[in-house]
């Protein structure tokens, strides 16, 4: 598949954005704008959110990450930065595993390399059956402000609207990929270019301490704890997430698209 809807900002270095669940390309408007002052951004919509068509069920993390792949290479996006946010991170680790060195770096923004544990497995489950029973909307009108630590925060509203366009059948999808997705664990050590962990202090989906475990990796990843974010810190914190990014990509030399 090498028809996922995109939109492409500024001029530079590449950096590919990927959303996280159940979201799509539009979270990332206000980043990617101020991104592109000094990058060329590219925000996808991952296969079966926002214009871009889905893939037929059951299909894993690997399969969407074999797709956003054929989209990259269609694109001659080599030596591109992935930048992915929670799910859309599982999916950068995919890619990083299937072509290491297609890329120039990988920032993981509230996101991990641990597979689900029983916990979350069975959190992912209560979803699933949530939805079969309540339909999608019951479900995404509620997800979204348990993300950030304010639960009046003015961007509630936004990211919750976009959360409301995603089908059922998408929801229940990804929510199956990523409850049976592995442990990517070993990318980590293996990918050969600079890692930047970036988390949420009150996440609490992604603990400070997993992130520091895996941080200890490898000499090639960094990380950053923002004080005071949940899982949103484009929107929670945008100024420090940028400042933090911006550094991280500074430090990498990219071959210009």
């Amino acid at each position: 598949m090498t028809d996922l809807f995109f939109q492409e900002r500024g001029n530079g270095a590449p950096l590919i954005l990927l959303h996280g669940f159940p979201l799509h390309r539009g979270m990332w408007d206000s980043f990617a704008e101020k991104l592109s002052a000094q990058f060329k951004v590219f925000t996808i919509d991952l296969p079966g959110f926002g214009k871009s068509p889905g893939l037929k069920s059951p299909f894993s993390i690997a399969d969407v990450a074999d797709h956003v792949l054929a989209w990259v290479r269609s694109k001659n996006l080599d030596k591109s930065v992935l930048i992915g946010h929670s799910m859309g991170g599982y999916v950068s680790l995919a890619m990083a595993e299937k072509a290491p060195t297609l890329f120039n770096g990988l920032v993981l923004f509230h996101s991990t390399a641990y597979a689900d544990s029983a916990e979350k497995r069975e959190s992912r489950n209560k979803v699933l059956d949530f939805i079969d029973k309540k339909g999608v909307t019951a479900f995404t009108s509620n997800f979204i402000a348990p993300l950030f630590v304010n639960q009046q925060h003015p961007a509630i509203a936004t990211v919750r609207s976009i959360s409301m366009e995603a089908d059922a059948a998408a929801v229940k999808g990804y929510t199956q990929a990523m409850r049976d997705r592995p442990d990517r664990l070993e990318v980590l050590t293996t990918f050969p270019k600079p890692i930047l962990f970036l988390a949420g202090e009150k996440d609490a989906g992604i603990s400070v301490q997993s992130v520091q475990e895996q941080a200890a990796r490898s000499p090639r990843i960094e990380r950053y704890i923002l004080s005071n974010v949940a899982h949103m810190g484009m929107f929670e914190n945008e100024k420090k997430s940028l400042e933090i990014i911006r550094s991280f990509l500074e430090k990498i030399t990219v071959t210009k698209s």
